[in-house]
Formats: structure tokens, C-alpha cells, sequence
């Protein structure tokens, strides 16, 4: 039987996921969550916009599952378990990777935390989206911080949350924004090749052509109505949703196999 994308998400929470003690009515079904998620990310609708229907959950009951999971780590261990699975054959285990870090901006309207002026437009309140990506296109992680957080104060994070997933890296590359002494030491304690451009230095090395990757994956974080604005406040949401999105990216390319 073909597995939905869906189907496939709702699969490894509900392994993950301790059975709670039942009081009151029942738990709404993981795989309706996931659906409502899912439209939720796409579309953008506000949460008093998902009323509770056949097949889908409130916006009350998706907001305190995604507590939930946010509180147990679930999200975090679907994105790793899913990692692990499209790099499952002994193949592509061993094989070392490259990859990419970059951020994007979008506007915070409403403020809410991680919210700074973002200087790279005219100081207007907004938030920034950090990512790592391996060179196949796959997320490694996200995070959200203040559009005023320089990006190399990023960079340890970002390089954490690729360790954490398992990745073996061999090269890892970045623009100038990431230049500091710092961040190249943190890459070679682990064995990791730095490259990053120098403050200064001329354009023309060629990693503009594997940036690309990176530059693509912030494109379908941004593809989500959800993200491509600041529209909630909580940093807890912003996190989940950011970390939804890669899950969704890489259950996508299993399905394509």
C-alpha cells in the first residue's frame, strides 16, 4: 500500500509520541493533526479560521499539539528520523557531505519575540530564518532569531543542529557574512573543511554555484504562507513551524523515490 507523505509523518509521531493517560474524550487522530498542519503551513489561514471538521483539527487542538511537541522534542526526532531514512542504504551513510548555511528576512508586523529592526529594510520589525542544508538539497535544521542578529552569531547553532542529526560532513560553506576566525575553528575541531568567504575578498570562487542549493531550500521555506510573514508571536510556534516545513521538504523526496 502507497504511503502518503502525510501518512508517513503521522507514522513516526505516533511511535515517538508516549501514550497519554485517556481522560475525557478521545485524541483527535495524528494523521487529521498532521493534515490540518500541513494546510495550516501552506495556506496562511489565522487559527480561529480552523474550525474543527471531518478530517481536520481546531486551530485550538493544532496550537496545543504543537505545544506538545515542541515540549517533548517530537518535531526535532521526526526531522532526524526522516534524515536517517533517505540516507539509509550503507551507501549513502558512509558518504561524507557538503554543506550550506544562509538566513532570509521576512517582516514581523506584529511583533512577538525574536522580533529586531532588520537593517536591510529601513529598520522595519522582523524576524530572520537561519538554515543548513546538505548539497542533495535536504535541511538539516532551522532556527529563527531577531532580524538584527548578526549571522555569525548563528553559526554554532546551525553547525550543532547538523551534528545532531547524524550528518558527516566534509566541507561546510558559507558567504561572507559567516567570516570569523571563531566559526573556522568550531568546523575544524570536528573534522569539517571550512568554506567561507573572507570579508573583502573578490567574488568569483565558485561556491555561488552550490550556494544555490541553499538559496532554493529558503525559497520553499518561504513557499509557506505561514513563515513568508511573521504572523504569530510565540518563539515556540515559529520554531515548530520552521522545523514543520523541513519535515515536510524531506517526507516529500522519500515519496519521490
Amino acid at each position: 500500500m502507497e504511503i502518503t507523505v502525510n501518512g508517513l509523518i503521522a507514522g513516526i509521531i505516533e511511535r515517538l509520541e508516549r501514550n497519554p493517560a485517556e481522560r475525557g474524550r478521545s485524541r483527535l487522530p495524528v494523521a487529521e493533526v498532521v493534515e490540518t498542519l500541513r494546510f495550516f503551513l501552506r495556506e496562511g489561514v489565522q487559527w480561529r479560521e480552523l474550525p474543527a471538521c471531518d478530517g481536520r483539527a481546531s486551530g485550538s487542538t493544532l496550537r496545543r499539539r504543537l505545544r506538545e511537541w515542541r515540549d517533548t522534542a517530537v518535531l526535532a526526532r521526526v526531522h532526524a528520523v526522516l534524515l536517517r531514512m533517505v540516507r539509509s542504504d550503507l551507501e549513502a551513510a558512509a558518504h561524507e557531505l557538503d554543506v550550506i548555511v544562509d538566513s532570509c528576512s521576512v517582516r514581523a508586523k506584529h511583533g512577538g519575540d525574536l522580533t529586531g529592526p532588520n537593517p536591510t529594510d529601513r529598520g522595519k520589525r522582523g524576524t530572520k530564518y537561519h538554515i543548513v542544508v546538505a548539497s542533495d538539497g535536504l535541511p538539516l535544521g532551522a532556527v529563527a532569531s531577531a532580524a538584527n542578529v548578526h549571522d555569525t552569531r548563528m553559526f554554532p547553532e546551525l553547525l550543532r543542529l547538523a551534528l545532531v542529526v547524524g550528518a558527516r560532513i566534509a566541507r561546510l560553506l558559507a558567504d561572507a557574512g559567516y567570516d570569523s576566525a571563531d566559526n573556522r575553528w568550531l568546523c575544524l575541531r570536528e573534522g569539517i573543511q571550512p568554506l567561507i568567504r573572507r570579508i573583502g575578498s573578490e567574488h568569483g570562487s565558485g561556491l555561488g554555484v552550490i550556494r544555490s542549493v541553499v538559496e532554493n531550500a529558503n525559497a520553499w521555506l518561504l513557499n509557506n504562507k505561514r513563515l513568508d510573514r511573521r504572523h504569530d508571536r510565540s518563539a515556540g510556534i515559529i520554531q515548530s513551524l520552521l522545523t514543520t516545513a523541513c519535515i515536510f521538504v524531506i517526507a516529500n523526496r522519500l515519496a519521490d523515490l
